[in-house]
């Protein structure tokens, strides 16, 4: 089974979160029997729209804990991405990031297949947790795809968590046609090999270079407003009694003033 539908399944089982209760948006097109032996509602969507199909999944059922699993966010995704933290919309994004660095602390990466470009890339890659923490999620973390029961754990904490959570994976594909849930072995081992845990590190540190080990672990775990608090928090003012606040009634019961998040 793919490593991180394997691990994505442990975390849920861990977190003790009713299956019915959870639905994954995704725009990787994993093996239908993987996805089934999740045992949750499962919805694919275009490439680069997990994140926004999943928001409105929440907004029209707030009682859901949705999970958006989606591509590097290099291109499509990343807008929806930066609004859904700067909104504190409570999702869990999982981000399997397919970057192929060529070196890692220093030692050339092992080589990968001649479908890829020549000339290879020249960009700099986002720094997720870094990004993810600027725009206000309240998690961060990341893992290899072979540090599975950390990644596990994680996911366990963050479905616990009232706003956007972010979990990067690092998953690199071995050639540009095939499919994204299928990883490079080789490469992922030696991204795991060239990897250090430095929990609780300052995400700006956390960029990764050719230079240094990749830096994995959790990184940010704060409190803040979710979108649906502020929401009800600032109708309640101007509407008073003629406004029903959003969401299960668990919920209603928290909106007591406040900022807006």
């Amino acid at each position: 089974m793919n490593s991180i539908i394997s691990a994505l399944n442990k975390g849920i089982e861990a977190a003790g979160v009713d299956r019915k209760r959870i639905s994954i948006t995704s725009d990787i097109p994993f093996e239908p029997e993987a996805v089934r032996s999740l045992g949750v509602d499962y919805f694919q969507t275009p490439r680069g729209r997990a994140i926004a199909f999943g928001t409105g999944l929440k907004l029209g059922n707030p009682s859901l804990k949705v999970i958006p699993v989606v591509g590097d966010l290099m291109t499509l995704g990343g807008n929806h991405f930066v609004h859904g933290g700067r909104r504190n919309m409570e999702l869990l994004v999982i981000c399997v990031n397919n970057f192929v660095y060529k070196k890692i602390a220093g030692i050339p990466a092992p080589s990968t297949q001649a479908t890829f470009s020549p000339y290879s890339t020249f960009e700099e890659p986002f720094n997720f947790p870094h990004l993810g923490n600027s725009c206000g999620a309240v998690y961060t973390a990341r893992w290899t795809a072979l540090h599975t029961k950390e990644l596990a754990a994680s996911v366990s904490e963050a479905l616990h968590k009232r706003g956007l959570s972010m979990i990067e994976v690092l998953a690199p594909g071995p050639n540009y046609y095939r499919r994204i849930d299928v990883v490079e072995s080789e490469l992922l081992q030696f991204y795991f090999e060239n990897s250090v845990v430095k929990n609780n590190e300052d995400p700006r540190n956390a960029a990764i270079t050719g230079d240094d080990k990749i830096i994995v672990g959790k990184f940010t775990d704060k409190e803040r407003p979710t979108f649906i608090d502020s929401y009800n928090v600032q109708h309640t003012k101007i509407l008073g009694d003629k406004f029903t606040p959003h969401g299960p009634a668990s919920e209603k019961q928290k909106v007591s003033g406040g900022k807006n998040g």
